[in-house]
């Protein structure tokens, strides 16, 4: 649990050495959006008193819940609506770098695109 609480506090270098914002924040991310779904699982589990979900619905579940996350990351780069306090388009690039599905295809600013998802893992699919 000490890493969870701590995990705002982490940085993620580069091989020079420096601080990687976009990583360290995909990092943030990962590990808040997943110790949050542990606990939403584990309310609904002892409060309904129902069985465990399958892994294939914990893997949907994650993904939703990290392409909610991307979701509003994007919405968070407009600048019309949030003025100066947007994010600038390249931090939520950087964050979502090699994480996006059919990335290559993609133009270099996505964040205005529809339909931009994170990609599936394999292994978290069963697959």
């Amino acid at each position: 649990i000490g890493n969870i609480m701590a995990s705002g506090l982490t940085q993620v270098t580069n091989r020079k050495g420096k601080p990687d914002k976009g990583k360290s924040r995909l990092q943030r991310i990962v590990i808040s959006e997943s110790a949050h779904l542990i606990w939403k699982l584990r309310n609904i589990r002892v409060i309904s008193g129902r069985e465990p979900p399958s892994k294939k619905e914990i893997a949907n579940k994650w993904h939703f819940a990290l392409n909610s996350r991307l979701a509003t990351d994007r919405i968070l780069t407009n600048k019309k609506t949030f003025s100066n306090r947007a994010i600038e388009p390249t931090l939520v690039l950087n964050t979502w770098r090699g994480t996006i599905e059919d990335e290559g295809n993609l133009p270099e600013d996505w964040t205005r695109e529809a339909g931009v998802l994170v990609g599936r893992c394999t292994a978290l699919d069963g697959g």
